[in-house]
């Protein structure tokens, strides 16, 4: 019964230990087409492969970006902001 016990203590620290590193990892990333209706556009929603929607401020230079690349596959990249070094 100890030996379980301890085995499974054992076990539940591995898998922290794995599950804190790789949600500690510094970037998410999916890709896929973009894809928008005219309305959804211009409202700023648009949809990255089936799985994935993006909502931007309609107007700003990202919206511009997206506007102009429907029908194109691009890879969406998620990373923290770097620390700057002084």
């Amino acid at each position: 019964m100890r030996r379980t016990i301890v085995l499974a203590i054992l076990i539940g620290l591995v898998l922290g230990a794995v599950g804190h590193r790789v949600l500690a990892d510094e970037a998410a990333s999916t890709s896929g087409t973009i894809g928008a209706t005219q309305q959804e556009a211009d409202e700023g929603y648009f949809a990255l492969g089936s799985d994935t929607m993006v909502v931007v401020k309609p107007g700003s230079a990202l919206h511009g970006w997206l506007r102009s690349h429907i029908g194109q596959n691009v890879r969406l990249t998620m990373a923290p902001e770097s620390q700057s070094e002084e």
